[in-house]
């Protein structure tokens, strides 16, 4: 059963936490190369954030900030550009609530949902395949995965 949570639209005062949750998910990935310069990174990603801001939201859990959400909508699919959970709200269910959820919302307008995943992030390409994701793509860094309705 999935922990009760809430999904907000991202603030210009949330990119300092949309950063620290990227950094904290991708450390615990073990996919921060040797030569990581945190601090030039964090200046990036801030940036960037603010750029796609309309796109992002924040996953709450009792009103707490734990994750990010980076969704893209269009008339022909809905893409999950981005998903990240603090470790310590994980294999709560939310995510697999947040997936489920987005996939009622493409069944809905009859349209597929598109991912990608990291090949090396194992525990998540294991959940996108028992949510009914196939791959339809790849390349050098990433599958390619589709739900379709």
């Amino acid at each position: 059963m999935a922990a009760s949570y809430s999904i907000r639209p991202a603030e210009l005062e949330d990119v300092g936490f949309l950063t620290e949750v990227s950094i904290e998910a991708t450390r615990a990935q073990g996919q921060l190369p040797a030569d990581f310069d945190e601090v030039e990174w964090r200046a990036g990603f801030a940036e960037w954030s603010t750029e796609v801001l309309q796109e992002t939201s924040v996953v709450e859990l009792d009103d707490r900030p734990v994750g990010r959400l980076r969704v893209s909508r269009t008339v022909e699919s809905i893409e999950l550009c981005g998903i990240q959970l603090l470790s310590r709200v994980q294999n709560r269910g939310i995510g697999t609530a947040i997936i489920t959820a987005l996939q009622s919302e493409a069944a809905g307008a009859g349209i597929p949902l598109d991912l990608g995943v990291e090949k090396d992030n194992l525990n998540a390409r294991r959940l996108y395949d028992r949510l009914g994701f196939t791959k339809i793509g790849e390349d050098e860094r990433e599958d390619k995965l589709r739900w379709q309705p």
